[in-house]
């Protein structure tokens, strides 16, 4: 894997690069990805990346618009539907800066390029996992009862409503969520364990109970109950995880001494934004997960 992410200046013959976001950083050995922007001015507004991460920005605030729409009309919780229009006017200012200031987004491209191929690891470690639950089923194994015991001992009785069910609110899968999402990033601190585990151990939760439920109610249920928030929830988690994977990889770098700093400015900015996208973007699965997904899978298969 060509592994060079900071150093997005082209070297002078002789001379050693430097990160251009860390004016203390000395010359490093270590080769990063290339970027090709150089040292020369920001992209303009219609380049390829900028106009990439423009309209997917633009569609998730849509997204998060119609969210909001449906929220008030369909379910009238209009905190809920406010809590949408927020997160969708966030996407969208996000939008509106990315475009005047490419800087943003250049920040973010470069962020995915050197965290791409770890967050395609971490989808093929889910992925394995998903394929060992549904073997795990095959076998006769059924973890859907030890899933719901884990939520139940998680949020205990006073997050169940009067009929003895979770009040499924976006707030409750937000909270949810994001402490595996920021767990698959501090796994990096046990080498990856932590956030390898994390990855197989979901995927195997998921495999199982999709084998479960989808022998008992078909699989275009099951692809109506997962697809409209997880294809949200699934890439912002495989990103956090290959943020933690990334981290592992400088360290090694950086004990082996091929890399000669651990951090750099323009890593942590840009990881961080990286980061803080892919939270939003969970934020907007956690509303489509309590509000939409049901509608749609009542509508097409009347669950």
């Amino acid at each position: 894997m060509n592994d060079s992410r900071d150093n997005h200046d082209e070297p002078s013959v002789g001379q050693p690069p430097v990160d251009p976001g860390d004016d203390t950083e000395r010359p490093s050995s270590s080769p990063e990805p290339a970027t090709g922007r150089g040292s020369g001015p920001p992209e303009p507004p219609d380049s390829g990346p900028i106009r990439n991460w423009t309209g997917l920005t633009v569609a998730l605030s849509l997204v998060a618009f119609a969210t909001a729409a449906t929220i008030a009309v369909a379910d009238g919780a209009l905190t809920a539907a406010a809590g949408a229009a927020i997160l969708g006017a966030s996407l969208s200012a996000i939008a509106v800066v990315g475009r005047s200031k490419p800087v943003v987004f250049e920040l973010l491209d470069d962020a995915w390029a050197e965290h791409r191929l770890y967050a395609w690891f971490s989808t093929g470690l889910f992925a394995l996992g998903a394929v060992i639950g549904a073997l795990l089923y095959a076998a006769g194994i059924d973890l859907t009862e030890l899933f719901m015991e884990m939520i139940m001992e998680e949020f205990g009785e006073d997050e169940l409503s009067g009929e003895g069910t979770l009040e499924l609110s976006a707030t409750f899968f937000i909270v949810n969520n994001t402490p595996p999402f920021l767990a698959a990033i501090a796994g990096a601190l046990t080498l990856g364990f932590v956030t390898l585990l994390i990855m197989v151990f979901n995927g195997v939760l998921v495999g199982n109970i999709v084998a479960v439920t989808g022998t008992e109610t078909g699989l275009g249920v099951i692809i109506a109950l997962l697809v409209p928030h997880g294809i949200f929830e699934l890439p912002a988690l495989f990103i956090a995880a290959g943020v933690g994977f990334r981290f592992v990889h400088r360290v090694g770098q950086r004990i082996a001494g091929s890399r000669d700093t651990l951090f750099t400015k323009r890593y942590l900015v840009r990881t961080t934004a990286l980061v803080g996208f892919a939270w939003l973007i969970l934020v907007l699965a956690a509303f489509v997960e309590a509000y939409i997904t049901f509608l749609i899978a009542d509508a097409l298969f009347a669950v």
